[in-house]
């Protein structure tokens, strides 16, 4: 038997290399290009979807993991003059994890005729982490047009042939906490943005080891089929185009796919694939976290014996942000890096010796200050919302890619994240509210969903001061205050930006409300770093010529401000389901002072709106001079399925049609010699 500490060393170095890209390994190069059937000449338009640009006519992949290689071969019609920009063909890559080979490609025109792709092949760096470079091969097909069909070619060769313990199991004594470990191997997404005609899937995995597979939007007959060579494959047709709306859940998680994994030893099912994930990284975390005493004196310098329950967590959670956070600061260069000589942290001790930490050490450094405090506390790994939703069935742990601390204090529960900068104590960034994910625990990882978003906890509160001028523009002061996850996201957005930039962002956000042509200029704004602190702005404004003449009267919209998700929603139907990063509430009050000119005939009426996706109320009232606004709007809830689409959309409309009313005015003489007055 090979040594376990070898076996677990390449066991983590690869599975975290192949969780890092998706996998498309595959047998060996075609030396002819494949027919092309007649009616795919003929082809003029997409049943169902006409006017579309393009068309997939043919997609194959084939992966072949024990030669650690992959053909890809698309075949796409080009139906309009809007289509001719998939002749600009990108193939990204790792190049540490794998390398692009044996490029090929051609244009077909409606009469056989081809030419030949001879041009260059360019490399573009897109992301660059610390370790990891993704980059693209780019290039263009020639002399493409409506009616032609293109036809691209590549391979993909591995750099690491694969895990012994996948080609020779039987060499190898699974202990019980490797047991139920996976390791990804394919993951085909099948929607794709075009229209697919056709396509076609195929691997030769490892024959000894063992493989599961798990599948989204496929039918009953759009399965896997083992052949009796040990290859797995999967033919499909007519998969409609994946349609990107806005306000939608994550693509990744939306688009029809199969997913592939091996599993070492033993898996009686999803959930003991997470209880033995939970066990595995406990291990790795206690390791670092340490035991409570190592930190005691730390902690008892920092609360009182007396302190209630909540009072040390929220000064333990204060202490722990005192901590540098190296995650929130750019890439440095190796020069620098050098000079700067910033070592590793082993454990929670290093932590606080040198004061910083890199990503979750510093929730880390919390759950020891909580056991030391004397309460139970834990990490617990989430899948974050902006990636997608927790898949149970899909043995996964790239999933889990952010963490929080659980602590239990008496009969109350706390899901912290002093990692998070500017995060406060009672509040999670929006990415990680009603997530679900793991909490890490040596008896096993513990299912579990921390607390859903509130409306409360992303608040905006507007307020105006303003005077109507002779021309009909409006001129005066604004009041901004940013509380929650509305002051959390503009902190860490400009947490490394300048005055200057800042000033921008916020004038630009502000804009982005009001009428068209209205200027707006930042004179102060406050505790841009206190993060339990609201983030409060004040504006001058000028709106020019917002008055509309109606003979001797003249027509003023008051509600000046508007959130983007007022103007979304305007299309009759929908495809996918609603899905609103958070819940949100907007106070606005805004005064208008009226030149002695002016009179008000008349006021929009009061709009009140109760319904399950939130509450909208506006009214209006008249004094001396002076016309004053108040405007509520409470936004629930974040996940509306798509047969709910019709209501939402009416919701929206009605606080559109309150928002759009308007005050209508009348000249002061003209009122007053009225025989009504």
């Amino acid at each position: 038997m090979k040594p376990l500490t070898v076996m677990l060393h390449t066991f983590v170095l690869v599975a975290l290399l192949l969780v890092a890209v998706e996998m498309w390994p595959a047998t060996e190069v075609q030396e002819q290009w494949p027919s092309i059937p007649p009616e795919e000449f003929a082809l003029k338009d997409i049943p169902g979807n006409p006017g579309a640009g393009a068309i997939i006519l043919f997609r194959q992949v084939i992966q072949d993991d024990v030669k650690a290689f992959e053909r890809n071969y698309y075949r796409i019609k080009i139906l309009t003059d809007e289509g001719k920009k998939y002749a600009d063909v990108e193939i990204p890559y790792v190049e540490k994890a794998f390398s692009i080979e044996d490029i090929r490609a051609r244009t077909v025109q409606p009469d056989g005729k081809f030419v030949d792709f001879g041009g260059q092949v360019f490399d573009k760096l897109i992301v660059k982490a610390k370790k990891v470079k993704v980059q693209v091969k780019t290039f263009t097909l020639p002399d493409v047009h409506a009616g032609s069909i293109i036809e691209y070619s590549y391979s993909i060769r591995w750099r690491n042939r694969g895990l012994d313990i996948l080609v020779n199991p039987e060499r190898y004594e699974i202990p019980i906490s490797v047991n139920g470990s996976s390791i990804p191997t394919a993951h085909w997404t099948i929607s794709q943005d075009l229209f697919t005609r056709r396509a076609y899937f195929s691997m030769n995995p490892f024959p000894k080891a063992h493989l599961i597979w798990t599948t989204f939007g496929l039918t009953k007959d759009q399965q896997l089929r083992r052949q009796p060579d040990g290859t797995i494959q999967l033919e499909v047709q007519n998969v409609p185009a994946f349609q990107e709306e806005e306000h939608m859940l994550p693509e990744s998680i939306l688009k029809t796919r199969m997913s592939l994994y091996y599993i070492i030893g033993f898996m009686e099912d999803s959930k003991y694939f997470w209880r033995q994930l939970g066990t595995r990284k406990a291990e790795e975390y206690e390791k670092f976290i340490g035991e409570p005493k190592r930190v005691e004196r730390t902690v008892n310098e920092i609360v009182a014996r007396d302190d209630p329950p909540e009072t040390k967590l929220r000064k333990l959670y204060d202490r722990a942000q005192q901590i540098r956070y190296l995650s929130y600061e750019h890439t440095k260069t190796e020069k620098e890096q050098k000079r700067e000589d910033l070592r590793i942290n082993k454990n929670v001790e290093d932590v606080l010796k040198r004061g910083y930490a890199s990503a979750n050490e510093i929730n880390l450094l919390f759950v020891a200050f909580a056991r030391a405090a004397g309460f139970k506390s834990s990490p617990v790994l989430l899948v974050p919302r902006d990636h997608g939703m927790f898949q149970l069935e899909e043995p996964d742990p790239s999933q889990l890619s952010a963490m929080v601390a659980w602590v239990e204090a008496g009969s109350k529960e706390y899901y912290l994240d002093p990692a998070t900068l500017y995060c406060p104590f009672d509040l999670l960034p929006w990415i990680e509210t009603g997530a679900i994910g793991i909490r890490v625990e040596k008896e096993g990882g513990v299912i579990v969903t921390t607390p859903g978003p509130k409306s409360s906890e992303a608040l905006t509160i507007r307020s105006a001061s303003l005077r109507l001028d002779s021309e009909g523009g409006l001129n005066g002061e604004l009041h901004i205050s940013f509380k929650g996850q509305e002051a959390l996201e503009k902190r860490i957005e400009y947490r490394e930006s300048d005055e200057i930039a800042r000033r921008k962002g916020l004038e630009d956000e502000v804009k982005g409300w009001l009428p068209a042509g209205a200027k707006v200029d930042l004179k102060n704004v406050k505790h841009w770093g206190q993060a339990n602190e609201p983030l409060d702005a004040e504006f001058s404004l000028q709106a020019p010529n917002l008055t509309t003449s109606a003979g001797r009267r003249s027509l003023l919209p008051l509600a000046i401000f508007a959130r983007k998700d007022q103007l979304s929603f305007r299309n009759a139907k929908r495809v996918q389901s609603v899905y609103l990063e958070y819940p949100y509430q907007e106070l606005d009050e805004i005064t208008l002072q009226l030149p002695a000119s002016q009179v008000v005939e008349t006021l929009p009426e009061t709009r009140m709106q109760n319904s399950a996706f939130g509450n909208y109320e506006i009214s209006y009232q008249k004094n001396a001079g002076t016309v004053s606004l108040h405007r509520k709007m409470v936004m629930d809830g974040i996940l509306f399925k798509v047969e709910y689409y019709g209501a939402l959309r009416r919701f929206f409309d009605n606080v559109r049609m309150g928002d759009e009313g308007q005050i209508v005015l009348q000249n002061a003489s003209a009122a007053a010699a009225s025989p009504s007055k």
